[in-house]
């Protein structure tokens, strides 16, 4: 490295370093995200609106199955409703689409046009979906362009009606051991994929536990930037238990063990400004067992003391 380029690369250091810093100390753009499904909530989206005003969230999951059933003046209340209650759209959720089988993915494209129409007629922005950590045909680089072709595609369809996709990478080491060849399961990992598709509304999908169980850091969010993230989770891991023994489920609730640093986690969203909505995905069977409002109490209860660790 010469003296030219060594301090052109210390001043670009400096200049994120320095955004970084502005962004942290101006606190959290992204909002508390209502997904009544993970709170244990049974919920049309009219009832979960309601349910976020009077719980005080920012956001509210989509429900595209719902949604695609609505009339115009249906839509035209919901669309009222969440703006009278100062709520915008969360991420809605898609199956995964990365098969290698052309006939099996032209079902999934049919899909996804599908979707992107009902999601641009409610206003919905951020779509996301999940991959899986290893394959027992293809190998790494097979999966590789598997994913990078089929996702253009479906990024293509959904970029079309204003839809962003993230995809999110899984971390689970119990999950990447029951099969023959690993696949992407780190945010870098990840990262490569995404830049491999190249389309601009396509980014990831951060989850609390797959980043623990990545090994990932505060630092990796740092390095990215806002665009790159489309939705993002909280949860917490049970204690007592070696990380790579864990199952994928259940997790606990935000904040319940203090395993997963989601202070960490957190930081590093507000370091980069993400915008986005912020989630929690526990696999509590336990909220599902409790009438609606307890459920909700204790759902929220572990959220805002998850946001509080920032604040």
């Amino acid at each position: 490295m010469n003296r030219r380029t060594f301090i052109g690369s210390s001043a670009a250091a400096l200049t994120a370093l320095s955004v970084g810093r502005s962004q942290a100390a101006a606190g959290p753009k992204f909002t508390m995200c209502l997904n009544v499904g993970q709170s244990g909530v049974k919920a049309d989206p009219f009832q979960a609106v309601d349910l976020a005003k009077r719980y005080g969230y920012g956001s509210v999951a989509p429900m595209a199955s719902h949604l695609a059933k609505y009339s115009a003046d249906e839509m035209d209340r919901l669309k009222t409703a969440m703006k009278e209650a100062g709520l915008v759209w969360g991420a809605a959720g898609t199956r995964p689409f990365f098969t290698p089988d052309d006939a099996a993915f032209a079902k999934h494209l049919a899909k996804a046009r599908q979707l992107a129409a009902v999601l641009q007629k409610a206003g919905v922005t951020r779509c996301m979906t999940w991959t899986g950590p290893s394959s027992d045909t293809l190998t790494y680089r097979q999966n590789f362009d598997v994913h990078v072709r089929r996702t253009k595609e479906v990024g293509k369809v959904l970029g079309d009606c204003g839809v962003r996709l993230g995809i999110e990478y899984l971390g689970t080491k119990t999950l990447v051991l029951k099969k023959k060849y690993p696949f992407a399961q780190t945010l870098a990992g990840m990262k490569e994929v995404v830049e491999a598709v190249g389309l601009p509304n396509v980014g990831l999908t951060l989850d609390a536990w797959h980043w623990f169980q990545a090994g990932d850091t505060e630092e990796d969010i740092a390095r990215l930037a806002n665009r790159d993230v489309v939705t993002a989770d909280l949860c917490d891991a049970p204690a007592g238990v070696p990380r790579h023994e864990m199952p994928d489920s259940p997790r606990r609730l935000p904040c319940a063990t203090g395993v997963i640093d989601l202070k960490g986690f957190l930081a590093g969203l507000v370091r980069i400004g993400y915008d986005g909505p912020v989630g929690m995905e526990p696999f509590d069977k336990s909220l599902r067992e409790m009438p609606t409002e307890q459920a909700m109490q204790t759902a929220t209860a572990a959220m805002k003391k998850a946001f509080a660790l920032i604040r």
